[in-house]
């Protein structure tokens, strides 16, 4: 194996698998290095589906880096012919006067996205699986919906490797060093040398984005809890199917995501049929795991933090028989202190770019974020509507 790159890339979960692509599709000599053999259920980017979304509550100046994030999407699909995304709608919304709906019409009114905004009551009209309020306010976006996360890192992956990529599984690093233009990286593979190194290796950041310093971007990795449900419900439809299963099908139910004020949100997806995908509606509540190191996936499943999130679901699903859990699992996010991704060059490191904090909102970005990874390596700027990161990255050091 060469031991000499223009780039080399550490992590290859969404971010990393999406800049080694782009890499190798500008022909540019890469390689890729991540401590297990991806995609896995080790990290962030796994549980079978992400939720994607266009009229972004958070900030609107994510939006044209979403539309510029679909498009990309669409090439890997067409690049590897398989279906990687799903728009079945997103419904975002919660009591009057809440920040999600506020955000979701702000972000829908700047940019002119398809958004419709109605009640509670005409949501349980059209979906009368939820029990809301009457008196909520809901959006309702046609073109959200979910990403196949394994599938769209594997055919990442493949693409990378089509166009000229190696890479190293299972493979930890020990230790990079800059030396003037140039970086190594060492592992038990051996001492490797590039012009640039990107790294974006998520919940390990902190142990990795300094090798001198103890966690530079004041990151916090938290350990996430996600179940799927099934709806026993003997009744059957004119071809066979459980009634109660059908209405947690996608065809029959979208993404939802609920504010609950000073309680955490709570977000589902629907069932879908897939390859190594859990049957059932996945649920969680956002961003309310303990601060815990990656290490701590192994651990069985909190059921504090199941019993919490089955409760929240039922308050919206009055009908939903929370005996029937066919999977609990954990993920992890990484959280910087604004919730706000850290996308950039290494303050202190000029040939060193960094991708982190992406803080449970990241995986709907990876194709847009890996092309502004590549730009920073290869020509050390990128002209994507991404500098208004810039700034917190440089608050964090």
């Amino acid at each position: 194996m060469q031991r000499t790159f223009d780039v080399i890339v550490v992590g290859l979960g969404a971010m990393g698998s999406a800049t080694l692509a782009e890499l190798a599709r500008r022909g540019t000599r890469v390689l890729g290095i991540d401590r297990f053999d991806p995609p896995h259920a080790k990290g962030s980017s796994h549980g079978g589906s992400r939720v994607i979304r266009q009229a972004y509550f958070e900030h609107a100046d994510y939006v044209p880096l979403l539309l510029r994030a679909y498009e990309g999407f669409e090439r890997l699909e067409r690049e590897m012919r398989v279906r990687l995304k799903t728009e079945c709608g997103v419904l975002m919304g919660g009591a009057p006067g809440n920040p999600t709906t506020a955000g979701v019409l702000r972000s829908a009114r700047l940019h002119g996205l398809q958004v419709e905004h109605f009640d509670g009551a005409e949501l349980m009209r059209r979906f009368p699986q939820f029990h809301v309020a009457p008196n909520w306010e809901v959006t309702f976006e046609p073109r959200g919906g979910f990403v196949r996360p394994e599938k769209v890192i594997g055919a990442a992956l493949r693409v990378a490797e089509r166009r000229g990529a190696q890479i190293l599984r299972n493979m930890p690093i020990s230790r990079w060093e800059s030396q003037g233009s140039r970086v190594t990286v060492s592992c038990d593979a051996g001492i490797f040398e590039a012009g640039a190194l990107v790294l974006a290796s998520g919940a390990w950041m902190p142990e990795l984005s300094d090798m001198s310093l103890a966690n530079p971007f004041q990151l916090r990795p938290t350990r996430e809890t996600i179940v799927w449900l099934r709806q026993h419900d003997t009744r059957r439809d004119d071809l066979g199917r459980t009634r109660g299963d059908a209405e947690l099908r996608v065809d029959r139910l979208p993404v939802w995501f609920f504010d609950r004020g000073t309680a955490p949100a709570v977000y589902g997806i629907p069932s879908f049929h897939g390859m190594g995908t859990p049957r059932g509606m996945k649920v969680g509540l956002h961003a309310c795991g303990p601060a815990l190191p990656p290490s701590s996936l192994a651990e069985p499943v909190d059921m504090a933090m199941l019993q919490q999130t089955l409760e929240a679901t039922q308050c919206f699903f009055p009908r939903l028989d929370l005996a029937s859990v066919v999977d609990a699992r954990h993920c992890m996010y990484t959280m910087s202190p604004d919730h706000h991704f850290v996308i950039g060059h290494h303050p202190k490191v000029a040939n060193v770019v960094v991708a982190c904090g992406c803080s449970g909102h990241g995986f709907k970005f990876a194709p847009v974020i890996g092309e502004a990874l590549a730009d920073f390596a290869i020509d050390g700027r990128s002209s994507l509507p991404i500098g208004f990161l810039a700034p917190r990255l440089k608050r964090l050091v």
